[in-house]
């Protein structure tokens, strides 16, 4: 099992240096993020943010706000910056909301047998969004552990502004939004017991990534 581990924290250590290593990959990275910042807030939330108030805005446009986080974590590393708290929170950011798009999408499939194109591009641009804050995971290991949860903790206090305050986004006729709050609180904690184990299992510092 430790010789999987250690597979698995190589490959994707590995992936993240081709990423950030050749320009024309990484910066082609940082121009669709911002813009899927851009369009997710403006298109997508933008009716939803001008009828909130301010206090809910960073808890309102969740996968853009996760895409942006992303890409500031690779910048940051990059350019030096040891693994820190804004790592954490960016990469289960991305995971989470990267898992929830692609599990709401797919229930609306099942519930209508209706597949849009551009419900199929949302999906495929989200398990990047999840691949994006998996690649993170490695820098994530050397991240002090208070740091850890309060990442979770803060994914934790957007899971109850959306649904139990009503913030949450604009759902299908078909998915209640019991429904996908339940999905968000269950990644949440799935999350969060990841990042336990991942405290529990033996690793050395990586020396590759982020440092």
């Amino acid at each position: 099992m430790s010789q999987f581990w250690q597979f698995s924290e190589d490959t994707l250590r590995r992936l993240f240096d081709i990423i950030t290593g050749i320009p024309l990959i990484f910066w082609a990275c940082v121009f669709f993020d911002v813009l899927g910042f851009v369009i997710g807030t403006a298109i997508w939330y933008g009716p939803q943010l001008q009828r909130a108030p301010f206090w809910a805005w960073p808890f309102i446009p969740d996968c853009p706000l996760a895409a942006l986080l992303g890409i500031i974590a690779y910048l940051r590393l990059r350019y030096g910056y040891a693994p820190d708290w804004f790592t954490a929170l960016a990469s289960v950011s991305c995971i989470k909301y990267g898992i929830w798009t692609v599990i709401f999408w797919s229930t609306k499939w099942a519930a209508t047998g209706e597949y849009l194109p551009i419900e199929i591009g949302l999906v495929v641009v989200h398990l990047a969004l999840m691949f994006q804050g998996v690649l993170l995971w490695p820098a994530l290991m050397t991240v002090p552990v208070p740091m850890r949860l309060m990442a979770v903790a803060w994914l934790a206090l957007s899971v109850y502004v959306d649904y139990g305050q009503g913030f949450h986004p604009a759902l299908e006729p078909s998915i209640t939004p019991m429904q996908a709050g339940t999905w968000a609180a269950g990644l949440t904690v799935l999350l969060g017991i990841a990042m336990a184990l991942l405290v529990y299992r033996p690793t050395p510092p990586p020396t590759g990534i982020g440092v």
